[in-house]
């Protein structure tokens, strides 16, 4: 596996929290993408997600959904949806989780061992990049660098 450090950037980006069970998420993921489609919008890049508060006892954790669309929008605040202009870091460690029945905790694991060796702090939960590929799907493991050194 081979890890690299890149910068990151998204134009008019979409994002949606949810609570979920973690074998259903996909669920959530693609009533979000629908909800985008019915409004007249395209989606223009992956699905982008992170997760947080995972409850092992439930299987349930709060999963954040980002999605690049084909325009600018203005969206009253509000709970359900947030909207970036430019959702961007400029500095950060990937690493493409190829086989998705592999445990991903040991990309992870793989993406934190790397950035200690490098003296790297990261933020965390890491975003995951699902990409379609032939239709198959593929994760690149994303992390922003906090700081160096």
């Amino acid at each position: 596996m081979k890890i690299k450090r890149a910068p990151i950037a998204f134009h008019n980006v979409i994002s949606t929290t949810s609570r979920c069970k973690t074998d259903e998420w996909f669920y959530t993921a693609r009533e979000f993408r629908n909800a985008i489609i019915k409004n007249g919008l395209y989606c223009t890049g992956p699905l982008i997600f992170k997760i947080s508060n995972f409850d092992k006892t439930a299987n349930e954790a709060d999963y954040t959904f980002y999605l690049p669309v084909n325009v600018p929008l203005q969206i009253d605040k509000n709970d359900k949806y947030r909207f970036y202009e430019e959702w961007k870091f400029d500095d950060g460690l990937t690493l493409r989780h190829a086989d998705l029945d592999d445990d991903i905790e040991e990309s992870n694991e793989l993406l934190r061992a790397s950035a200690e060796a490098f003296k790297l702090e990261l933020e965390e939960p890491f975003y995951n990049i699902y990409l379609d590929v032939y239709g198959d799907g593929i994760i690149d493991i994303y992390s922003p660098i906090v700081k160096e050194g």
